[in-house]
């Protein structure tokens, strides 16, 4: 099959067979290889590029990432291909740090949860973890585990809310509890959180 070689505006070139998905290489590794525009390269030939320049290529980046910090499957997939991984080279990399246990989206969602939850209520929680392509079956287990959010975690939150009231007074009250439930926390344990402010005298401090 012809290839077209596509220069992409950064140092990598895009080696584009006539149909299936082409590699992004180096200069110099199209110069090593002899490949020139129209030249013809048997579909054994283009695997053994993508084996040989990028598919090492992808799991070295994908690695360098997850050394920085955590990534959901979806957000490194993405990462990958921000960084010009053909497709296909991109997913051998995925699988290769899904299947060390690098890229865990359980786990990630857990320590996610376990993280945010004395900041943000689970409903806000779930919303972020969606955007991270976390899948709602794998919420539903980390969410169970997680337990309920108690006024233990809302407390702090609604002690802060309460300073920006000069007064304490019914009209305070209700629009804290109004401004929590927004969020998503529930409505008992919000009003909880006020009671014992409200008793403890915390508030007047």
């Amino acid at each position: 099959m012809k290839i077209s070689v596509e220069k992409t505006g950064g140092k990598k070139v895009y080696v584009c067979p006539e149909y299936g998905e082409g590699v992004y290489l180096y200069p110099g590794e199209i110069k090593k290889q002899g490949i020139g525009e129209k030249d013809c390269l048997t579909e054994q030939e283009m695997e053994q590029l993508r084996a040989e320049y990028a598919i090492p290529r992808a799991k070295k980046r994908a690695m360098a990432l997850l050394i920085k910090k955590d990534y959901t499957e979806k957000e490194l997939r993405e990462k990958l291909s921000q960084s010009l991984h053909d497709r296909l080279s991109a997913e051998e990399a995925l699988q290769y740090v899904l299947s060390h246990g690098y890229v865990d989206d359980m786990q990630y969602a857990k320590d996610y949860i376990s993280s945010k939850k004395g900041r943000k209520s689970f409903r806000q929680i779930k919303r972020e973890l969606s955007g991270k392509g976390i899948s709602s079956q794998v919420m539903e287990i980390a969410f169970e585990e997680a337990g309920e959010q108690g006024t233990e975690e809302i407390r702090p939150l609604v002690e802060k809310y309460l300073r920006r009231f000069s007064e304490w007074n019914q009209d305070a009250m209700e629009k804290t509890c109004a401004h929590f439930y927004r969020k998503g926390y529930a409505l008992g344990v919000v009003r909880q959180a006020v009671r014992e402010i409200q008793e403890e005298d915390t508030f007047s401090e």
